[in-house]
């Protein structure tokens, strides 16, 4: 879930060092395109465990020993499917809770953060569908409110202590009977976060970051099916004051999915993935997904 923690400071020694993840609520697993019928509620859950072994501020040397990073995050997700107009869509909220542990650059250790992150309400709205031929194309819109678990003198954080949003474009398109694609698309917008714990700092700011996400989905049967996913960010370098901080949210990695449906009604899916590239921040060296999804 959170691919690019931000550490907010004039350099990685910095002793005010703030923090915030990736508002990673915007990361889709194959499929999640696809409208249910109108009137369907979908309950889920997410676990996450992401173990991070380096960190690539940007222009700086990159720092690999006592480095470390665990994070042990999960997401509960409720989606209600209504009409708005003649189209179909969806709303939704997105509660993430854990801990961010053994957070360490190069043998300097920072304080734990656990508790709740920022909740995220998101919308949806299906201009165009063809069942049939299995076509949908989505527009989305995230909004991530600033009341996660936050402390403005921790280097790390659950929350952001800012407003994010995020508009989103997305497609997924069935070809023959077991193949079909997701395409996506987000723009994500940062709010300024004043509480830096320095009277001398004012305010931290990011750049608006793009994100795109990729999935070549295989149908085994109408159970099982597994994805090959890819998935990057650029831009999002943050500012203290002006100043950059040697952070962005910038990474590349690869996915690998399968989902299998127990029920019509309960699905458990499963990811591996792992970021090849990383430019101003942790790197993710291996993440698990685990989730489980209830319709009725």
């Amino acid at each position: 879930m959170f691919k690019n923690l931000l550490l907010a400071g004039v350099s990685i020694a910095a002793l005010q060092l703030l923090a915030a993840p990736t508002a990673n609520a915007f990361e889709l697993e194959p499929n999640e395109y696809v409208a249910a019928p109108v009137g369907t509620t979908a309950l889920f859950n997410y676990f996450f465990f992401g173990d991070d072994g380096s960190y690539h501020p940007v222009g700086g040397p990159t720092a690999t020993h006592d480095t470390h990073l665990t994070e042990t995050v999960g997401i509960a997700r409720a989606t209600q499917f209504i009409n708005i107009g003649p189209f179909e869509a969806l709303v939704e909220v997105l509660q993430p809770y854990g801990a961010l542990t053994g957070a360490s650059i190069g043998g300097t250790n920072y304080k734990d953060s656990s508790g709740f992150g920022d909740t995220t309400l998101a919308v949806a709205i299906w201009p165009y569908k063809n069942e049939t031929n299995r076509t949908y194309v989505g527009v989305g819109f995230y909004l991530t409110l600033p009341d996660g678990a936050y402390e403005a003198t921790q280097a790390i954080n659950l929350g952001g202590n800012r407003l994010v949003y995020d508009p989103e474009l997305a497609l997924h398109q069935g070809f023959g009977e077991k193949w079909s694609i997701d395409l996506t698309g987000d723009y994500i917008f940062y709010g300024n976060n004043t509480n830096t714990g320095n009277a001398s700092y004012d305010a931290i700011s990011q750049h608006p970051t793009t994100q795109l996400q990729a999935f070549v989905n295989y149908a085994w049967n109408a159970s099982l099916v597994t994805s090959l996913g890819y998935e990057g960010e650029v831009g999002g370098r943050q500012y203290l004051n002006g100043i950059g901080t040697g952070t962005k949210t910038e990474f590349q990695e690869i996915r690998l999915v399968s989902s299998y449906a127990v029920t019509p009604s309960l699905q458990l899916l499963g990811e591996l993935n792992h970021q090849f590239q990383n430019i101003g921040g942790f790197k993710q060296d291996l993440g698990v997904t685990l989730r489980v999804l209830y319709t009725f």
